[in-house]
C-alpha cells in the first residue's frame, strides 16, 4: 500500500583511503565486555551453525574482516600469505562465541578464511543495498509480539536471500537489529522457544542466522540503532558489529566518520542516543559536535547515513502527522546540509523518501526502515506540506511493505529502487539533489 503527496514547486570521485593506524587498532584485543543473563532456549527453526565471514568497511575507509568462532581463531589468507585473526572480546556467559578479525591492508587483492573466498572492495559500487530495522520484535512495554516463527510475519530471512541476489556491490545496514528484549508470553505459537535479552543466542536468532545468506556477499557498512544502545543491546553490538577497535566500557556516543569510496563518500553518525520527540541539552550539544566535525571533512555530495532519520514522517495520535527528529533538528539548525547529496536512515518502519525545496539547503531524505520488524501504520491521507508543519517539503513517498531499497548508478546519476521482500521494484525514483521523483516501478 501506497500514500504519495506532492506540492508542484553525480558523485564526485573521491580516491580510497586506507590509514595504517586505523588498520593496526582493528587487531587490538580489550578485557572482556560485562555479561549479561543467558536467554531463553534457542527459537524453534533458528540454525545453531556459525555464519560465515564477512567484510567491513571502516573508519577512513578501513577495510577488516570477521568471522564468529566459539574456541580459536582462524588464520586469514592475504594475497597467499596466512595472517593471524585476534580474538575481538574474549568469551564471556552471555556471549561463548566471539567475533575473530583481522586488517585488510590496501593493496591485498584476495583473501581467504578456510574455504570462503572474502569479496573485497573493487573500484567504484554501482550497486548498493539499503536493509534495516530488521529483527523480530517481541515487547513487553507495547505489548507487540511478532510472529517470529512465521516466515511471512517476520520475513527478514526472505529479504537477505533477495538482497543476496540481486547482487549488490555494497550493503549498507542503516542499524536496529536486535528486537526481541521480551520473553514470548505463554501459548503464543507464533514466537514460542525464542530467545530473548542481549546475548548471543537472541543475536543469532535476530540476526546472524537469517543474515548469513547475504553475508559474504559484498562488503558492509553497519550503523548503530536506538535498539543498540547502552540501556539495551549494546553488548552484541560492540562484540560483533561495530567498526572500532573493542573497548570493555559501553560507549554511549561513538565520534562520525567517513568511508570514502570510488565515486561517494559516506559520512556516518551514530544516532543511537538522539531522542525523537525531545531532546535533551547534553544530545543538542554532543550531535552539534559531531555534525560541524564532519561537515570540516566531508567532500561535497557525500551522503550522510544514520540510523534516525534527519527528516522523517509518521502517524502520531489520532491520525496526525509527526516528524521525528528533536535532536537532529536542533543539532542542524544553524549548520548548513547542503553539502550532502543524500541522507540514508532507518528507525521508521516503513519505506520513505522525502525532498524539498531548493531553497531549502536539505537534500533528499530516503528511509529504509522495513527490513523485518512489525511495520509502522501508514499514514491514512496524503499530507500536505502544512500538515507535517514543514512548508519546503516537495514531495513525499511512503511504501509499507517488508523489503529493502536498491541504489543503482548509472550515467544519469543515481535511481533508488524500494523492493518488497521478494525483491520486486515497488517504486522507482531519480535522485537529481535536491530532488528525488519518483514514478512506477521499472522491472528488475
Amino acid at each position: 500500500m501506497m500514500r504519495r503527496m506532492r506540492r508542484p514547486g553525480g558523485p564526485a570521485v573521491i580516491a580510497t583511503v586506507a590509514m595504517l593506524a586505523l588498520l593496526l587498532s582493528l587487531s587490538s584485543i580489550a578485557t572482556a565486555q560485562q555479561a549479561t543473563p543467558i536467554a531463553s532456549p534457542q527459537a524453534v527453526g533458528t540454525s545453531s551453525a556459525l555464519p560465515p565471514a564477512w567484510v567491513e568497511l571502516g573508519p577512513g575507509g578501513v577495510v577488516f574482516a570477521r568471522i564468529l568462532a566459539s574456541g580459536d581463531c582462524p588464520a586469514i589468507d592475504l594475497d597467499g600469505t596466512p595472517a593471524p585473526m585476534t580474538h575481538r572480546a574474549q568469551p564471556t556467559a552471555a556471549f561463548p562465541v566471539v567475533a575473530c578479525e583481522a586488517a585488510i591492508p590496501f593493496g591485498v587483492t584476495s583473501a581467504t578464511i578456510g574455504a570462503q573466498r572474502l569479496v573485497l572492495p573493487h573500484g567504484a559500487p554501482k550497486r548498493i543495498a539499503v536493509i534495516g530495522d530488521t529483527g523480530c520484535r517481541l515487547s513487553d512495554d507495547d505489548g507487540r509480539y511478532q510472529a517470529c516463527n512465521d516466515p511471512s510475519a517476520w520475513p527478514f530471512a526472505q529479504v537477505a536471500r533477495s538482497v543476496a541476489a540481486w547482487r549488490p556491490d555494497l550493503i549498507v545496514h542503516v542499524g536496529d537489529y536486535l528486537y526481541r528484549e521480551s520473553a514470548c508470553p505463554a501459548g503464543n505459537q507464533g514466537c514460542a522457544g525464542s530467545p530473548h535479552g542481549d546475548n548471543w543466542l537472541t543475536w543469532n536468532a535476530d540476526y546472524f542466522s537469517p543474515v548469513s545468506p547475504l553475508l559474504g556477499v559484498a562488503p558492509w557498512v553497519v550503523m548503530r540503532g536506538n535498539h543498540e544502545t547502552c540501556e539495551r543491546n549494546a553488548g552484541g553490538w560492540f562484540a560483533y558489529l561495530d567498526p572500532r577497535a573493542f573497548q570493555s566500557e559501553c560507549q554511549r556516543f561513538t565520534d562520525p566518520y567517513l568511508v570514502p569510496l570510488v565515486g561517494v563518500t559516506l559520512a556516518a553518525v551514530d544516532s543511537a542516543e538522539a531522542a525523537d520527540t525531545k531532546d535533551t541539552p547534553e544530545e543538542v550539544t554532543e550531535y552539534a559536535r559531531q555534525f560541524e566535525s564532519l561537515a570540516a571533512i566531508a567532500p561535497p555530495e557525500s551522503w550522510l547515513i544514520t540510523h534516525r532519520p534527519v527528516w522523517g514522517l509518521l502517524e502520531g495520535q489520532g491520525g496526525e502527522f509527526e516528524v521525528e527528529n528533536a535532536s537532529f533538528a536542533a543539532a542542524t539548525r544553524d549548520l548548513p546540509m547542503s553539502d550532502y547529496s543524500l541522507v540514508l536512515s532507518g528507525h521508521i518502519h516503513l519505506a520513505e523518501s522525502l525532498a524539498f525545496s531548493g531553497s531549502s539547503g536539505r537534500p533528499p531524505q530516503i528511509i529504509s526502515g522495513n527490513g523485518g520488524t512489525a511495520l509502522d501504520d501508514i499514514p491514512t491521507a496524503s499530507p500536505t506540506a502544512g500538515e507535517l508543519q514543514d512548508p519546503v517539503v516537495e514531495e513525499a513517498e511512503t511504501v509499507s511493505s517488508f523489503g529493502f531499497l536498491t541504489l543503482e548508478w548509472q550515467a544519469s546519476g543515481w535511481t533508488a529502487t524500494p523492493r518488497d521482500a521478494e525483491g520486486r521494484p515497488l517504486r522507482h525514483c531519480v535522485i537529481a539533489p535536491p530532488e528525488i521523483t519518483c514514478g512506477p516501478a521499472s522491472a528488475g
